[in-house]
């Protein structure tokens, strides 16, 4: 069986404004994935009671919060047993 393990590079992502979202890549020994995480769900991590953010405030919560991003984004990449890139975290993926 394959090793389904993720790794990550800290401070490696890009605000995708018609997704509102942030990308970022996890390197697998099957070469790169591409990871999405929702404003919703970064918003989530911060305080569930904000109704939006802005582009910059979402990369802020990302970066505050980039080593428990990546820990989600592992165990949903495994629990999705890979999937279609990107990966899209969502808000219920970030509560659960």
């Amino acid at each position: 069986m394959a090793d389904t393990s993720v790794r990550f590079e800290r401070g490696s992502w890009e605000w995708v404004p018609d997704r509102e979202a942030v990308s970022f890549f996890g390197e697998t020994d099957l070469g790169a994935v591409e990871f999405l995480i929702t404003s919703e769900a970064l918003i989530e991590l911060l305080n569930p009671d904000l109704e939006a953010v802005d582009s910059e405030t979402a990369i802020e919560i990302f970066i505050e919060f980039e080593d428990d991003i990546h820990r989600i984004a592992r165990r949903e990449f495994v629990s999705r047993l890979g999937g279609e890139p990107p990966i899209l975290l969502t808000a219920a993926d970030v509560a659960g």
